[in-house]
């Protein structure tokens, strides 16, 4: 009998195609994310996350576990920039990394739930499918009577197709009336690897950046970078990484 699934053509039957336009490394990492994602108890932790930043206690109560295990969970998470997190007064708030997260979380999500029927929430649904902005929850700088703009005063710098304000260590994006707080994603562009230093003339190479070092602090990620010359600085045993470029806008 014969075998269906067997190819009847050859190598010669095939159109010439480009080589892959992706590098080894990745590939690796994306295989890595998915790896994190591949446990149905820290995806449960994911989907929670998409409902808006969570403390890790409030997890641990939600999902019947102690916060040692939730927070086990979470490392594996963060490792691989599935989430970040932060901290807001006494609570440690985690939250996904950033939008292509939410939107690889939301169409994975969506795909399940069309191949086994189960409805799915219109908040867990990619931005095309349920036809409204699905973009993450943010947080709302209270009490900031400050209003930003053009001659504020304070560095405007591109993010994410907009304008936001560095001011006083928070990144600000004034609307409907109120200031965001915004946290710069780490990404191909802007990683939160060490580079071992980084050689530049923004500064001399006994500096050290903190609160008082005289260049302004961006939130990346987790942690806090301090903007040079265009670029991100992350203070980091004994020298300065390369955290990539910030596009100022004038």
């Amino acid at each position: 009998m014969t075998d269906s699934y067997k190819p009847g053509c050859t190598a010669d039957d095939h159109a010439d195609r480009a080589a892959l336009q992706v590098s080894g490394a990745t590939l690796e990492r994306c295989s890595r994310i998915f790896r994190a994602l591949g446990d149905g108890a820290r995806m449960r932790l994911v989907a929670r996350l998409m409902q808006g930043s969570t403390c890790v206690s409030e997890l641990a109560e939600l999902e019947g576990e102690t916060v040692a295990t939730i927070s086990q969970r979470l490392r594996v998470l963060r490792a691989d920039n599935v989430v970040v997190r932060r901290r807001q007064g006494k609570h440690l708030l985690y939250s996904l990394a950033d939008q292509h997260m939410h939107e690889l979380i939301s169409n994975g999500l969506a795909h399940a739930s069309e191949h086994h029927g189960a409805p799915l929430a219109s908040s867990f649904l990619p931005n095309d499918i349920q036809g409204q902005d699905t973009t993450m929850e943010h947080m709302i700088h209270e009490n900031h009577p400050h209003q930003h703009g053009n001659d504020c005063g304070h560095t405007a710098v591109e993010h994410n197709g907009h304008t936001d304000y560095l001011h006083n260590g928070h990144l600000h994006h004034p609307h409907d009336g109120h200031v965001d707080e915004h946290t710069l994603e780490v990404s191909s562009k802007n990683p939160a690897d060490c580079t071992n230093g980084h050689p530049c003339d923004g500064h001399d190479a006994a500096h050290t950046h903190g609160p008082e070092c005289g260049h302004e602090a961006v939130p990346h990620g987790d942690h806090v970078d301090y903007l040079v010359k265009g670029h991100l600085h992350h203070q980091h045993n004994g020298h300065c990484d390369n955290h990539g470029p910030v596009a100022m806008v004038n």
